[in-house]
């Protein structure tokens, strides 16, 4: 009985490690069927068959000359700027610098990123829309 105890004991530690080992939080348990809410293939490549929508909360908050406005969530939104400077901070902050793609329907000057906002800049105090798209790995 004794000669079993040790190696027991190891193949149960051996066992308790690599259970310890997995720090999974949450998981898609995917299954043969096409037709449920998206699609993955064997690339791990996604497909969605309708739009992608973001949760509306948290919403970013905006600071800057003439009190501009947004509408939208930290993955994409709206600026509406009314003076010549604003800033868009995020209802929770990037781990990493997002990618972000900008427009605006004027003359929007530039903007930066960072991890906490979008800063973006314009000219004249004109009433300018500046659309956002934003993601990050973390």
């Amino acid at each position: 009985m004794k000669k079993y105890l040790l190696p027991s004991a190891l193949i149960l530690l051996l066992g308790l490690g690599v259970a310890l080992a997995q720090t999974f939080v949450r998981a898609v348990q995917l299954s043969q069927d096409t037709t449920g809410a998206f699609s993955i293939d064997s690339n791990n490549g996604i497909y969605f068959p309708g739009h992608v929508l973001s949760i509306g909360t948290p919403a970013p908050t905006v600071i800057g000359n003439g009190s501009p406005t947004v509408t939208g969530t930290d993955f994409n939104g709206t600026i509406t700027m009314q003076g010549t400077t604003a800033a868009t901070l995020f209802g929770r902050a990037y781990l990493t610098l997002p990618s972000c793609v900008v427009t605006a329907a004027g003359t929007l000057i530039g903007y930066s990123l960072t991890v906490t906002g979008i800063n973006t800049t314009q000219t004249a105090a004109q009433r300018l829309g500046v659309n956002y798209f934003c993601s990050s790995a973390s």
